[in-house]
């Protein structure tokens, strides 16, 4: 019974883990927007999106592991600002990004 405790047929140890790292993918992907935003080389500037495309993978693997529906909502709409913000670069459509990822954050 113990493997199927917790929401999703997760264990209590393996939910845990899961919340740990969307959490932490949400923070490096904020991270890395903070400072793309501020860089003015397009060399970094192209690694720091490569950092936020592979948080972005993370932030989908664990919502999927933890089977929570919430989360893959608050998903497509990270995926949503963060599309408007690579075609714009604006400080508004940065600002919504910034948002979403605060609200991931919270939301575990």
């Amino acid at each position: 019974m113990a493997g199927i405790e917790g929401s999703g047929g997760i264990t209590p140890s393996d939910r845990k883990m899961y919340e740990q790292e969307y959490k932490q993918g949400a923070e490096l992907f904020q991270r890395a927007l903070n400072r793309h935003a501020k860089s003015d080389d397009i060399y970094q500037k192209q690694e720091f999106k490569e950092v936020m495309d592979e948080a972005m993978k993370v932030l989908n693997q664990t919502a999927r592991g933890l089977k929570a529906q919430h989360l893959m909502t608050q998903n497509q709409q990270i995926k949503q600002d963060y599309s408007a913000y690579k075609k714009t670069g604006s400080s508004t459509a940065k600002s919504k990004l910034d948002e979403d990822l605060d609200n991931a954050k919270k939301s575990i």
